[in-house]
């Protein structure tokens, strides 16, 4: 499935450098990136490009993966650092100890 879209090139999130749509969609072994969707939606139709070229089990497996954003994960991990926080008792500190005079 060569495209037009082949040598387009933006900086791959999971590889920390630029790659071509050719790579996404092939992964130098035939499968395309999960990321594939989200990571090129804004540059071109790749929605439309894959629903064409791909069997509808493989698209079905890259829509239905549920992405979520990089945002929605920091939230998510934020919260559940707060509650982990607020469930844990505070810690001894021995300093205290010290200036206690009761000691």
């Amino acid at each position: 499935m060569a495209t037009e879209h082949d040598e387009r090139r933006l900086r791959c999130r999971r590889l920390g450098h630029e790659v071509t749509f050719r790579y996404c969609r092939t992964q130098e072994g035939g499968s395309v990136c999960t990321l594939i969707l989200d990571c090129w939606w804004e540059t071109f139709d790749v929605a439309g490009l894959l629903r064409e070229h791909l069997e509808p089990e493989e698209y079905e497996k890259l829509t239905r993966r549920g992405f979520r954003p990089k945002v929605t994960s920091l939230l998510d991990l934020i919260q559940q650092a707060k509650e982990s926080a607020q469930a844990e008792p505070p810690p001894d500190h021995p300093e205290d100890d010290a200036s206690d005079p009761s000691m």
